[in-house]
């Protein structure tokens, strides 16, 4: 099978292929999925794209890697580590900075294959979208988009966006938001980024992707933030265990 979803990273195609065949249970807990070169032959990919798809599943708790054996399917998830889970505001509200909305949109729109694949829904199904630009003192922090499952479009009203976050109006509503996994990368902002953060085309920025789950281990929101490198620095406090 060759990749061939056109305006999709490959990585992507090649993960959503894997994750079909996890959530569908061909492959059940413990099987070992196809190797590296395996799956680079069966594709027609570069090992880069295999390593990155792996990767990211790895990082989501839906495969683990064993030296020396090979990846398998994992359930239940299996996490390197926890954080306190908070929404990208209200970190910001949390570290005491006097952060305010400056743009929000609000639609129904088809999910693609990237939010289709955290969701675990099909391709093209109808999600809501929320897309903010928050800042500080006028300035633009970061700009991030948010896709949930359509049924959300009755809690999230434009209104009540406009002064609480999306895990606060979910939560008053009675959704559990109980676990997230996201993933960090350094990027270069887009001509549209740059244009949302107020920077040059190509300035740093933090590019922060999450996936939001119930207590039934339920996608409840897939986002992707994209914060101005010179605004922004995320901590982390380290302990090594004995």
């Amino acid at each position: 099978m060759t990749m061939a979803r056109v305006g999709f990273p490959l990585y992507l195609q090649l993960k959503s292929w894997l994750l079909e065949k996890i959530e569908s249970n061909e492959w059940p807990e413990g099987t070992m999925i196809p190797t590296e070169q395996e799956l680079m032959t069966a594709h027609g990919v570069s090992r880069t794209t295999v390593r990155q798809a792996v990767l990211d599943l790895v990082a989501s708790g839906d495969l683990i890697r064993r030296q020396g054996r090979g990846t398998f399917v994992a359930r239940p998830e299996h996490l390197l580590s926890s954080s306190p889970l908070y929404g990208f505001k209200e970190e910001l509200d949390f570290l005491g900075r006097p952060v305010c909305l400056l743009d929000l949109t609000i639609g129904i729109v088809a999910a693609d294959i990237a939010a289709a694949t955290h969701l675990r829904i099909p391709v093209s199904t109808a999600v809501l979208k929320v897309a903010r630009t928050v800042g500080e003192h006028d300035e633009p922090i970061f700009f991030d988009e948010s896709y949930l499952p359509q049924t959300m479009h009755q809690l999230l009203s434009e209104d009540r966006l406009r002064h609480s976050s999306i895990y606060s109006v979910l939560e008053s509503e009675g959704v559990t938001i109980a676990s997230g996994e996201q993933v960090l990368r350094a990027e270069m902002a887009t001509s549209d980024i740059a244009h949302k953060l107020g920077c040059s085309v190509g300035s740093p920025i933090i590019q922060i992707t999450r996936t939001t789950k119930d207590r039934s281990g339920r996608p409840v929101e897939y986002s992707v933030a994209n914060y101005r490198g010179d605004a922004y620095e995320y901590r982390v406090r380290l302990t090594r265990k004995p």
